[in-house]
C-alpha cells in the first residue's frame, strides 16, 4: 500500500500492518497482533469487543493519546448515548457495518458531541475475526487534529481498499 489515505501517517502504517496480517483471509484475528509489533501505535489504538446477541460494542482497550484528547478513559464502557450523546447511534451503526461486512472503514468527522468540538476525529475501523470467520473485535486507529480546512459538519464514512 503506497497511497496515503489519512492525514496522520501513523494510521497509514497501522493499516498497512493490518493488511499484512490479513494476507489472503477476510481479516486477521486478534491473536495476529503482538503488542510488541504495534508498540508505536498503542497510543492511538482502540480495541472494541463485538457482541452479537444482543448487538453491542464495548471498549476493551483505549490508547493513551485517545484518552488524553478525550479527557476520559472509555475502557470497559459500552458504545451508547451515555458515552457519546447524540452521536451514539451514528457511531454504533458504523461499527455494526464493519462487523457485518467484515470490511475496514475510515471515518472522519468533527467532534460535535465533545467539549473540544473544534477537533476533527479521523479513524479507521478494522475487523478482527475469530476461528469461525465472525468479527469478534474491531481494531480502531484514531487521530485528532484541528485542520486548517476542516471538513463540513458531516460524518464521512468510506470503505478502505483491501490491498
Amino acid at each position: 500500500m503506497t497511497t496515503e489515505l489519512f492525514w496522520d501517517r501513523r494510521l497509514d502504517r497501522l493499516y498497512a500492518h493490518w493488511l499484512m496480517k490479513k494476507g489472503d483471509r477476510l481479516a486477521p484475528s486478534r491473536t495476529d497482533f503482538n503488542p510488541a509489533e504495534i508498540k508505536a501505535f498503542l497510543p492511538i489504538v482502540n480495541f472494541v469487543d463485538v457482541c452479537w446477541e444482543p448487538e453491542g460494542f464495548r471498549h476493551r482497550l483505549v490508547g493513551t493519546e485517545i484518552v488524553q484528547h478525550l479527557g476520559r478513559d472509555a475502557t470497559g464502557r459500552w458504545v451508547d448515548a451515555d458515552l457519546y450523546g447524540e452521536a451514539a447511534d451514528r457511531i454504533f451503526a458504523s461499527l455494526l457495518q464493519v462487523a457485518r461486512e467484515v470490511r475496514p472503514y475510515r471515518r472522519r468527522s468533527p467532534m460535535t458531541w465533545h467539549p473540544h468540538s473544534w477537533l476533527t476525529m479521523e479513524s479507521m475501523e478494522l475487523p478482527l475475526i475469530d476461528e469461525s470467520g465472525r468479527v469478534n473485535m474491531i481494531l480502531r486507529g484514531v487521530s485528532y487534529s484541528a485542520p486548517k480546512d476542516p471538513p463540513c459538519d458531516h460524518y464521512v464514512v468510506a470503505a478502505l481498499p483491501l490491498h
